[in-house]
């Protein structure tokens, strides 16, 4: 069920949605005798679609929308009898051979970042949970390269645990939970992917306390953001898996994980 689930993700990106529409609409033109007009609205279909993926009015409404749940912390009144930070791991770039700081993707380093700058805001107290498992082609976790960076910028070691065997936000959240137990702590990953994560937490009892990184939307347009950028589908992307994981979760709230 878990591969079928991430197959079944995989297939309804918006870049494959794309791609089967001016697919079905070629193959309509050149070899159907009566689909032209189907092949030329398909071809339209897929176009249309291409161009609000990869335009920025589209992809920043729909994060935007995720964004927004959760504010960054900018304060630590409320929190200063906070003993972890738990921060999950995005993706990485599977070459060891540079420096730590470059062995993340975007997603997981500024994730890191934030998790060191709330860990500086409460002046060190805290521990840092890294979460992310093993990883195909290195004999390594996501969880050790994020303690690998953090590391790097001066966080002490004996302030940094890597959980190792996580897969999925589930086994994120199964994976941390002997150590968090039920105190309350704070939750660090993507702002479009943190709706998702405390649900996916709260409905295993855990009381994570939101703390929103990479924040991707923004309020004001320039002449280029009209223009098809391969950022905008990365985010458009984002935004669309979160919102079929959401959907999932809705309709199968006990089969988070499965």
């Amino acid at each position: 069920m878990f591969a079928l689930k991430k197959i079944v993700g995989l297939l309804l990106q918006p870049g494959v949605i794309v791609l089967v529409l001016l697919s079905y609409g070629f193959l309509q033109l050149t070899l159907a005798r009566e689909g032209r007009k189907r092949g030329l609205g398909f071809l339209a279909l897929g176009l249309i679609g291409f161009y609000l993926f990869t335009t920025q009015p589209l992809p920043n409404y729909l994060v935007q929308r995720l964004e927004n749940r959760y504010q960054p912390i900018t304060s630590i009144t409320e929190f200063t009898d906070i003993q972890y930070i738990v921060v999950l791991a995005g993706g990485v770039r599977y070459n060891l051979d540079v420096p730590a700081t470059s062995q993340l993707d975007e997603a997981s380093a500024l994730r890191v970042a934030e998790g060191i700058r709330l860990f500086h805001l409460l002046s060190g107290r805290p521990t840092l949970i890294m979460t992310g498992g093993k990883l195909p082609y290195v004999n390594k976790s996501s969880g050790e390269l994020m303690v690998a960076f953090a590391q790097s910028l001066g966080v002490p070691a004996d302030k940094l645990v890597a959980e190792t065997q996580a897969i999925d936000t589930h086994s994120n959240a199964t994976g941390v939970q002997p150590l968090v137990k039920d105190t309350p702590f704070l939750l660090v990953t993507s702002a479009t992917h943190l709706p998702r994560a405390m649900r996916i937490f709260q409905l295993l009892g855990m009381r994570p306390i939101p703390a929103p990184a990479d924040l991707r939307g923004g309020r004001d347009y320039s002449y280029k953001d009209y223009f098809p950028s391969g950022d905008c589908l990365t985010t458009m992307e984002a935004a669309w898996h979160e919102y079929l994981g959401l959907a999932y979760l809705s309709l199968w709230p006990r089969r988070a994980g499965k």
